[in-house]
């Protein structure tokens, strides 16, 4: 009885819903392995450990002391360090024991708001919980707050007991006010009016290519593509990852798996529009550095060692002239790299002083070198979505946050006392991962989030809506569960683990609002259903994939897409248009032997054309195509089934709609083949065109057009559509 109310405890789950519907439980022996690692000390040597030890951590003794910290201590507190509440119903929590003659002062106090002072005694309260230790009963007491004086935001709390001696001292704790929604822009507003439908596209930053960059795509690049999608029409360009990278594993390039999402990766500088790059000019367009610049720039695939050889050889110069002409002599910039610095200085100095020890063997440059490449990395970036407002986009940028952080990386190894760094992040099996997913990531560990306040999830949230329009959260569902596979296999095969998601959406929520940064919420995969609801009641927008978009005979009417929602016809993890279309993809897998037989793959071709003729099929419902009547699927133009798919998905029910960059070039190379690591160049493919090509092609200006006008189309007939509801109610 007592493990089990641990595993509660800890957030440790005992079943789930898998693909297929069907209620999976977890084994005893998987979740308690789950329990032990999150209850072994940090870094805990698992290969030297002797298999017995582990049976120490789990004893009668130990077990019903943690219990005793997790369940029962937290009444003892009369005041909690942290808590929360919805703008609309402002209230404060205390736990007192039942029938507490004294009298209580609580004072509100904090940003935005005029200090709010109340004494009140348990009559003033309602009780909402209670809890028995000892034969004492404790209540939870909440007080109701005067709205008006409230604003949202995070306050501070003080709490004195009035002529109670054995309570002498004055508590101390933390409010954060929230609102019930996410920030959601002027997206409802512009579709009731008839404007165009936000639209946009999702790229690669690292893919954009030009004759200019240094070997991978930059900031320079993604101006770029503002300034050419924008001319086009788009309200949008969706981003990969822009976190930091291992600096001392070039090699390993996913920007799904990053040293500290916190911070920006400097490989995305453009040394072009650094300000100390006329002093170096000369040197870096001599014959050498052309030479150097040409080689990188002319291979398909991202040499990222060299990148990376290249460019910070480049970041020392500019470094030297930066403490030679400004901070030598306190100028405007150094002045303002001094207030960047101070900003977010805690964080940053735990990922400089992280950046220092990985490449100590390498380099010898003192820490302002790395807080330089941060401070350029985030002006420039700043400036993007800058010019994405000035252009007359209606978001601008969207980033993506990755759903968790290398292990060996500042923003874990700086905050070991939040995760858990003896299990890391995945999936449970599934038909399409016999074996499960092991992201090597590292989990937060929910208990520890709330024991610091949710202090690092907030600072997460808040760096990542900085300079864009909108948030894409990557695998949303962590935000509720999250499957911990243990680093020791003796401990079990995982299991899932659970957060405290209303608190967690409660605080994107607030960030979004005081960012004016859209939330979007990457739910693709098995969502379950206990997050839907809570997604929709704060209005964060879904995120549907047109591949995934099925029923049980086809693909599914556009009128039947999420309405909040951003539609993307296909992302970084599935194949391109063309590839899917031809089945390139399932080729591909098959010579990578992720496929493992000849026989399946004749199975899954056959399964393909099946699904290429519901494609046609419903292009042909829509009246998206001049010649309905196809029998055989490869006797279509591929150009015209593009121009065909695209205005139909575009004209969906979708508030937001988005289209790959490759996918507009008709590339059939994917970005990343889940399943494999060195098999596949993953996330190191330039596109084949350049921005400029890309302007000059009469193809993807036909796609983009066909875009445009398929959201002016769309709505058009929502507005039309909620006119006549709103008739109809009168």
């Amino acid at each position: 009885m007592g493990l089990e109310k641990l595993l509660y405890l800890q957030g440790v789950g005992a079943e789930f819903i898998d693909c297929f519907g069907n209620l999976v439980h977890i084994p005893a022996t998987d979740r308690q392995g789950i329990l032990t690692t999150m209850l072994l000390p940090t870094s805990f040597n698992q290969h030297q450990c002797d298999p017995s030890e582990y049976a120490q951590i789990l004893t009668d003794a130990k077990v019903a002391k943690r219990i005793e910290q997790l369940d029962v201590a937290p009444w003892l507190e009369p005041l909690h360090r942290f808590q929360w509440c919805e703008i609309d119903t402002p209230h404060i929590d205390i736990q007192l024991p039942d029938n507490y003659p004294f009298a209580m002062q609580i004072t509100v106090f904090g940003e935005t708001i005029d200090t709010l002072a109340v004494t009140v005694s348990r009559d003033d309260c309602v009780i909402v919980g209670e809890y028995h230790i000892n034969g004492q009963r404790y209540c939870q007491y909440r007080l109701e707050l005067d709205k008006p004086n409230l604003h949202l935001g995070y306050h501070h709390i003080s709490l004195a007991f009035i002529g109670d001696a054995a309570r002498p001292h004055t508590l101390y704790g933390q409010i954060m006010i929230a609102p019930q929604v996410a920030y959601q822009g002027r997206m409802e507003q512009l579709a009731l009016t008839g404007q165009s439908r936000p639209w946009g596209i999702n790229a690669q930053l690292y893919a954009l290519r030009n004759d200019e960059q240094w070997g991978i795509g930059d900031f320079g690049n993604l101006a770029e593509l503002i300034d050419y999608a924008a001319r086009s029409g788009a309200d949008f360009i969706l981003l990969n990852p822009l976190h930091a990278l291992d600096i001392s594993q070039p090699e390993n390039p996913s920007p799904y798996s990053p040293t500290d999402r916190r911070r920006l990766n400097p490989l995305y500088i453009q040394i072009e529009a650094v300000h100390e790059y006329k002093a170096i000019e000369a040197e870096l367009t001599s014959q050498k550095w052309l030479q150097k610049k040409q080689v990188i720039n002319q291979s398909q695939l991202i040499n990222y060692q060299e990148v990376h050889s290249i460019k910070y050889a480049i970041f020392e110069k500019l470094y030297q002239i930066f403490c030679q002409q400004h901070a030598k002599h306190e100028t405007a910039r150094y002045l303002a790299y001094l207030a960047f610095v101070e900003n977010d200085k805690p964080a940053l100095m735990q990922f400089v002083a992280r950046e220092m020890e990985l490449v100590s063997n390498f380099f010898n440059l003192d820490a302002g070198f790395y807080l330089y490449l941060q401070f350029v990395a985030n002006e420039q970036l700043e400036a993007c979505q800058l010019n994405a407002k000035q252009c007359g986009m209606s978001i601008g940028l969207i980033r993506d946050l990755a759903v968790g952080a290398v292990s060996h990386g500042a923003e874990v190894s700086a905050n070991l006392g939040l995760f858990c760094d003896n299990a890391s992040i995945g999936a449970p099996p599934d038909p399409f991962a016999e074996q499960g997913q092991n992201w090597g990531l590292t989990p937060f560990d929910p208990v520890k989030l709330k024991q610091h306040d949710f202090s690092h999830f907030i600072q997460l949230v808040r760096s990542n809506m900085q300079s864009c329009g909108a948030l894409r959260i990557d695998h949303v569902m962590s935000l509720l569960r999250l499957w911990w596979w243990p680093l020791n296999r003796d401990l079990g095969e995982g299991s899932y683990v659970y957060y405290p998601v209303d608190t967690l959406l409660a605080i994107v929520c607030l960030e979004s609002q005081r960012a004016r940064c859209i939330v979007i919420g990457e739910d693709l995969g098995i969502v379950p259903p206990e997050i839907v609801s809570r997604l929709q009641k704060a209005g964060i927008f879904s995120n549907e994939l047109f591949y995934f978009c099925k029923g049980h005979d086809g693909f599914k009417s556009p009128k039947d897409y999420k309405q909040h929602s951003l539609m993307m016809l296909a992302n970084h993890d599935v194949p391109t248009i063309t590839a899917w279309w031809t089945a390139e993809d399932l080729k591909l897998r098959r010579k990578l032997e992720l496929i493992d037989s000849d026989h399946k793959l004749h199975q899954l071709l056959a399964q393909r054309q099946l699904e290429k003729q519901q494609l046609i099929e419903l292009l042909n419902r829509e009246g998206a195509l001049a010649h309905p009547a196809v029998e055989n699927t490869d006797e279509l133009d591929f150009d015209t089934v593009i121009l065909a798919w695209l205005s139909v998905v575009a004209k969906g029910n979708s508030q937001l709609f988005s289209v790959q960059l490759s996918d507009l070039v008709a590339d059939k190379h994917g970005v990343n083949i889940p399943g494999t690591w060195k098999e596949f160049p993953n996330w190191q493919r330039r596109l084949p065109l350049s921005i400029q090509q890309m302007s000059q092609s009469a193809k993807v200006q036909q796609r983009m057009t066909v875009i445009k006008q398929s959201r002016q189309t769309s709505s058009h007939a929502y507005a039309a559509n909620v006119s006549l509801s709103n008739n109809s109610k009168q």
